[in-house]
């Protein structure tokens, strides 16, 4: 995954970029990250289901949106219930997401 984002910066960024320079040396020095970047990963897809645990209503199944910027290099992740599951219920139990902390356990 590493190496494939690693590709996708270089692209974006182009030769002379920390992320070039970034490679070369990798590519210099690792043959294990030569084998990765000889397969020129470039999107890998992440599960858009995200398990997370709430303190106060437990666990929570939700659907993982990526909004990119790409010309700001800014990302936004929207996290959303299915209406009528027990997930978008327990939402619904909270007044506020965002200020409490919880972790999440991807699939």
């Amino acid at each position: 995954m590493n190496a494939a984002l690693l590709r996708a910066a270089v692209t974006r960024d182009g030769p002379g970029s920390p992320a070039a320079d970034l490679a070369d040396i990798l590519l210099r020095t690792s043959d294990e990250f030569a084998r990765l970047w000889e397969r020129h990963e470039v999107g890998l897809r992440w599960s858009e289901t995200k398990r997370f645990v709430h303190p106060q209503v437990g666990q929570l199944d939700l659907y993982c949106r990526l909004l990119l910027e790409p010309d700001q290099g800014q990302s936004l992740l929207i996290f959303t219930a299915t209406p009528g599951t027990e997930s978008h219920e327990k939402l619904d139990l909270l007044p506020v997401l965002g200020t409490d902390r919880f972790t999440a356990d991807t699939e």
